[in-house]
């Protein structure tokens, strides 16, 4: 009885993690691509040709993921198998996420730049940095991926010790 007891104390707590992680991707997701979020915020602000107030969504979107990694670090993982695992793969992955997000700030920069380019070869400058970032980005987002990869591969075993499938 009293083991019975134990594991289904275990079982309750590893539920309310997985819950609260849903409820931190749900949050994120709304950052993203949510409607009058800072990323729709950002993009209409470049649209408009406002570079500052794009740089300010970029800044919102920060603290936004940067609220999201300390409350999950905050979550209590104790006595859940994977837990631990979980919570550091999750916090990793949104790391990396809003490290891409954060990056924008380079592009609109070189944006502002190309504006301003009124020669021949600072508009060839500014397309070499453009290159450039794209490189970077491009090895940002391979770093998300192999971070989802871990974080996916984690979620099942936590899901299968913790018998949430």
């Amino acid at each position: 009885m009293l083991i019975f007891v134990i594991a289904s104390c275990q079982s309750k707590n590893a539920i309310h993690l997985k819950t609260a992680l849903e409820q931190k991707e749900r949050t994120a997701f709304n950052i993203l691509v949510g409607k009058k979020g800072p990323n729709e915020r950002k993009l209409k602000c470049l649209i408009d040709g406002d570079f500052k107030c794009a740089q300010q969504a970029i800044t919102e979107k920060e603290q936004a993921f940067d609220k999201i990694i300390s409350e999950i670090n905050a979550l209590e993982t104790g006595g859940i198998k994977y837990g631990n695992e979980l919570k550091s793969a999750t916090c990793n992955y949104y790391k990396a996420v809003k490290q891409l997000e954060v990056f924008d700030r380079h592009e609109i920069i070189v944006q502002q730049q190309s504006q301003k380019a009124n020669t021949e070869q600072l508009r060839d400058s500014v397309i070499a940095k453009q290159g450039q970032l794209l490189k970077h980005k491009l090895e940002m987002r391979k770093l998300i991926n192999k971070k989802e990869k871990q974080l996916a591969e984690i979620q099942k075993q936590f899901n299968s010790v913790n018998r949430l499938d």
